[in-house]
């Protein structure tokens, strides 16, 4: 009865993909489990014809959307010598979007479904061609389903930017409460008709795949609109409704970013039938220390006063707890998350808004990560938490394997922090907890690194773009090591510890100068070179000390040649 009952299934679901012509089954469909089983894993190829001879070796980095603890992983690769690269992908997930960078030639992004070729014409292509150019065509079952996508991207392109850029601030400016929710709504569906008008002027010179183009836009527009909409309330509520309603065709960035911020929605609603934090924390009361139990009661006492310094206390006791109790408090937060999505939706969808929770709890995954599994009812949810958990266990083997094999280091006259680790691949560790003036530590930076040009990394170990661009850094010092420039990486102590600050480094493996710098001593820093902002700030001292904390915003944005440019080498 078994084999049975799922053989229909996969009938079913190949019939209902069938059914939708050129469409796509949505990622959250029912059949989406048995298709996923009946299909073969997409292939990328790479092709560069009328090649020069020095294209051998050429590096090819492409970057998987996904949803899972991160939204992208890099990838790296080289062509043969026959111009030619063969790409198997690693997740068998349709319509799965790829930003892809052939050195010297191409940077585009593109949908792997089934099989793709990217051709790339060495004599037509002048200099690195950009999303779709003069001298770049696809092959393949996807070919033209990319073809329009990549032309649209293209079309009214700094309009589009434009609309995009409005949308993205409004969205921000309304989660932070700096405008009403009825003026939101109003901005935003101007914002959208807009887009929607570009995409008509698209779709009339290009017939075909429209419902790939209006998809995609919709992805973008209910991502965002998602992120700022918060409680639902009769201003917002049709807009909500729609939001709620749209489903996403690709596993792009706007597709992934669309469940992404469905997910966080949903786990930050309030629900009084949930069981708040402290209540879960009691739950393993008897099991913890006369210190850990009193930070407890004392909250419970404070929560129930009427004390005027109630707020201030309470933030103090808060970050105790947290300090304490960190595992539980955690765990409490993703049981917490879990139940609210499960009661908001229902599987599949509320299993792909769990992936979500994996980056939640990736620093503690080997808790956090079974329960995921646990909870989900769909096969290829499950499997995608299984090859995380598999990865991030072999992951940290290495990296303890790592810390044990590394050397002291060697103190000087230049106080930079505590030393902590010299690791085998050039990354030396310090701890800086206190210095008696910011300057010292300025001056003792310069000094350590005497004739070379400064490039300073301030980021955190909870900030995904901080984590995607440190790669474009360890890349970019690979490429650049016989410039006499030196990468420090300021790692705030803010909602981070040192044991994960590690095993970052560990993890990601860039050489340079790695200091864990107490988080008043990191804004001391700030203010003193006037680079105030989030998470990564860069800053420049170029060799005649010249500082600058506007250069460039991502290290991405960087070559080799550009970096000797904002370091004043050339």
């Amino acid at each position: 009865m078994k084999i049975l009952t799922t053989a229909a299934v996969m009938v079913l679901s190949l019939s209902l993909f069938a059914q939708t012509g050129k469409r796509p089954l949505p990622i959250e469909d029912k059949g989406m489990d048995a298709y996923l089983r009946s299909r073969k894993t997409p292939e990328l190829k790479i092709t560069i014809i009328n090649k020069p001879p020095s294209l051998n070796e050429t590096k090819v980095k492409y970057t998987t959307v996904h949803l899972g603890s991160s939204t992208q992983v890099a990838h790296y690769t080289t062509l043969d010598n026959n111009g030619r690269a063969l790409i198997k992908m690693n997740e068998n997930l349709p319509y799965q979007q790829v930003w892809l960078t052939v050195e010297g030639y191409l940077y585009t992004g593109i949908l792997v479904n089934t099989d793709l070729e990217v051709v790339i014409d060495a004599a037509a292509v002048k200099k690195q061609a950009y999303i779709y150019e003069s001298g770049i065509s696809f092959k393949g079952t996807d070919a033209a389903l990319n073809e329009a996508l990549c032309k649209r991207v293209l079309y009214k392109k700094e309009q589009g930017d434009q609309l995009s850029s409005r949308l993205v601030q409004v969205s921000i400016d309304a989660a932070n409460k700096k405008i009403a929710p009825t003026s939101f709504v109003m901005l935003a569906d101007s914002i959208y008709m807009a887009m929607k008008q570009i995409d008509d002027g698209y779709i009339n010179g290009h017939p075909g795949y429209d419902w790939a183009v209006r998809n995609a836009t919709a992805s973008e527009f209910y991502g965002w609109v998602i992120g700022a909409l918060g409680q639902r309330d009769s201003a917002t509520a049709p807009l909500y409704k729609k939001a709620l309603a749209h489903t996403p065709y690709f596993m792009s960035n706007e597709g992934v970013g669309f469940y992404r911020n469905l997910s966080q929605l949903y786990a930050s609603m309030f629900d009084k039938t949930i069981p708040a934090l402290q209540d879960l924390l009691y739950l393993k009361y008897p099991t913890y220390t006369n210190v850990q139990k009193a930070v407890l009661d004392s909250i419970k006492k404070y929560e129930s006063s009427e004390m005027e310094n109630k707020t201030s206390v309470l933030k103090n006791l808060y970050a105790r707890r947290y300090t304490l109790l960190k595992d539980d408090v955690l765990m409490a937060y993703l049981e917490q998350s879990l139940q609210r999505i499960e009661k908001s939706s229902s599987a599949p969808q509320s299993d792909i808004l769990k992936l979500a929770l994996m980056e939640q709890g990736k620093d503690f995954f080997d808790a956090s990560f079974p329960v995921l599994l646990r909870s989900m009812k769909t096969g290829w949810t499950k499997q995608a938490v299984e090859t995380e958990l598999s990865a991030f266990t072999a992951s940290r083997k290495e990296v303890q394997q790592l810390f044990k094999s590394a050397t002291s280091v060697k103190k000087d006259d230049y106080f930079i922090g505590k030393p902590v680790a010299n690791l085998p691949f050039g990354a030396v560790l310090y701890k800086l907890d206190s210095i008696d003036q910011i300057d010292r530590f300025i001056s003792n930076l310069r000094s350590k690194f005497n004739g070379k040009a400064l490039v300073i990394d301030i980021w955190a170990t909870w900030c995904g773009p901080c984590i995607a661009d440190i790669t474009n850094s360890k890349k970019l010092h690979e490429d650049s090591k016989n410039l006499p420039v030196e990468y420090i990486y300021l790692c705030t102590t803010s909602g981070s510890d040192e044991e994960t600050w590690k095993n970052r480094i560990g993890t990601l493996k860039p050489a340079g100068t790695h200091i864990f710098i107490n988080e008043e001593l990191e804004n001391a820093f700030r203010k003193k070179l006037n680079a105030d902002g989030g998470y990564p700030t860069y800053i420049v001292i170029d060799q005649k000390g010249n500082i600058s904390s506007d250069r460039f915003s991502f290290m991405s944005e960087l070559n080799r040649e550009k970096l000797a440019e904002v370091t004043g080498l050339k």
